[in-house]
């Protein structure tokens, strides 16, 4: 009659031994998955931060033209450059 009860908590310890490194392989492979995704989206937000820091510059590039378009500078080189305008007392010399 001992024998069977032996049995039966060997097994049962085998049992529960079997069952937690079952545990631990599946928290270890989640844990590498988990891993890697970080890393991944790591590398993604490097790419966005580097996007959004482009777009910045390219806004304050925008806003400087805008502040220079509303200068009377810009207008006078526009009136030269585009239209041939000239102020009254300018001489305008043109190459033969």
């Amino acid at each position: 009659m001992n024998r069977p009860k032996k049995r039966r908590a060997v097994n049962g310890r085998i049992s529960f031994v079997i069952i937690v490194l079952f545990l631990v392989v599946v928290m270890t492979v989640a844990m590498i998955i988990l891993v890697k995704k970080n890393i991944d989206l790591k590398e993604v937000e490097a790419k966005k931060m580097a996007e959004l820091r482009e777009q910045e510059q390219i806004s304050q590039e925008l806003e400087d033209k805008e502040k220079y378009t509303r200068t009377s500078e810009y207008v006078e080189n526009t009136a030269k450059n585009k239209l041939g305008l000239v102020k009254e007392d300018e001489i305008i010399y043109r190459e033969k």
